[in-house]
């Protein structure tokens, strides 16, 4: 399986994505990931009829970026690549090919100078890095998926005390991911009609695309009826995207039917309040809807708490041999087994570890850096942004036009101020 990954690819796509970002900024993106390694089926209690057997694969993956040696932002994620074999009443065997990607954490140290939608970028690159299983996998589409869920901090330690860091409150950031999706799904369907490296920054506009991404939102314990409230983002022709790509469709609930069974196919990710909730031997009829009556009162979507889950189907292209790019022996990312892939976790959260200064952030950057470039032979991929401008906002038009560069709350269009 791990011929179906290339590694370089995903530093390439953060890079190009990055790149679009205003001119005269250097940063560097660093891959860090385990490979293959076999695990439980994403859905361990499905039932069902036939003969049925099925083969579980998951790779983590962690990509940091750093402006002027510190870090700055980062991202992981697990992939699962699922191979299932069933058999049915006619004895007809068929194979099926799924791949689903799961954003587990996003994080900011609160060090980043420059004014700009990093992040979002950050996340649009790495959607557009799953258009690679189309290669190796040769399937239509990609799952993404996210529980968003409001934390001061994820990846960097002491970061929640720096005063450049603005952590989003629930409603906030529930919101920011929305618009955060649908610009990186549109990123990623925009560069799926290139013919050529991701490394090229140029989107092919010459190129009709009539795929449509599905998208799915539900917040447990709100109602149904909010859904246009919540759903009602405009497309978004922002970073990169152009408004005559196609469209996300945003729709309300799991994608799955209120009345089937959960345990038939509502997937079940690490370290997630649906897994935890299944796990137990009495929901073993429940339906997708029940699942979510009970979600609304757990300890992490209920009591004063308010997150959500968002579910995407990627489209993603029929490959072409051009459409891989080479990859440059300078620029390769080091493979890490699981366990050195949990040392460096872990040693983002060392009590060495201190972003809640912008001198304390830059040595602790420092130290990490040294430690994974010369323990993992990881090799940086370097690239200077060459986008437009952002232009800078007015007191009398946008109050918060004060806030902090890197105020993640400052690229969520909302009418009013959600009250904390």
């Amino acid at each position: 399986m791990e011929a179906a990954r290339d590694y370089f690819a995903i530093a390439s796509d953060v890079a190009a994505s990055l790149k679009r970002l205003p001119a005269g900024h250097d940063f560097t993106v660093r891959v860090l990931h385990t490979a293959d390694y076999p695990v439980v089926s994403l859905t361990p209690r499905r039932s069902y009829s036939h003969f049925h057997a099925e083969n579980t694969f998951a790779r983590r993956i962690l990509i940091l970026v750093s402006q002027d040696d510190c870090l700055v932002a980062g991202l992981e994620a697990r992939e699962f690549t699922s191979l299932a074999l069933e058999v049915d009443g006619a004895r007809v065997p068929q194979q099926t090919i799924a791949m689903n990607a799961c954003i587990e954490k996003v994080d900011t140290s609160g060090a980043l100078r420059m004014r700009g939608p990093l992040v979002r970028m950050l996340v649009a690159g790495y959607a557009c890095s799953l258009q690679r299983y189309s290669k190796a996998l040769d399937i239509a589409s990609v799952g993404l998926h996210l529980f968003a869920r409001a934390q001061p901090e994820y990846l960097f330690a002491k970061s929640k005390e720096n005063t450049g860091k603005h952590a989003l409150g629930d409603s906030a950031l529930i919101k920011w991911w929305q618009h955060t999706l649908q610009s990186a799904l549109l990123y990623a369907m925009a560069n799926r009609s290139r013919g050529h490296s991701s490394a090229d920054d140029s989107v092919g506009t010459d190129a009709v695309i009539s795929d449509t991404a599905i998208a799915y939102c539900v917040i447990p314990g709100a109602d149904v009826k909010d859904a246009p409230v919540t759903l009602g983002i405009q497309h978004d022709s922002a970073n990169g995207c152009h408004s005559a790509l196609p469209a996300v469709d945003w729709k309300w609930g799991l994608p799955h039917p209120s009345e089937a069974r959960a345990h038939n196919c509502v997937l079940q990710f690490p370290d997630d309040p649906i897994t935890r909730l299944l796990a137990e031997t009495h929901t073993q009829n429940w339906t997708v809807a029940l699942l979510l009556e009970m979600l609304a009162v757990s300890e992490e979507c209920g009591s004063g708490h308010r997150a959500a889950y968002f579910s995407a189907a990627l489209p993603i292209a029929t490959a072409s041999p051009q459409d891989s790019p080479g990859t440059e022996e300078t620029a390769d990312q080091g493979t890490l087994s699981y366990e050195d892939y949990d040392q460096v976790l872990v040693k983002l959260f060392d009590r060495q570890m201190d972003f809640s200064t912008s001198d304390a952030a830059l040595a602790s950057s420092k130290l990490f850096v040294d430690f994974v470039d010369s323990e993992f032979d990881i090799a940086p991929l370097v690239v200077s942004t060459s986008g437009p401008a952002v232009a800078p906002n007015t007191p009398a038009t946008t109050p918060a036009a004060a806030a902090p560069v890197n105020d993640l709350s400052s690229m969520i269009r909302k009418k009013r101020r959600v009250a904390q």
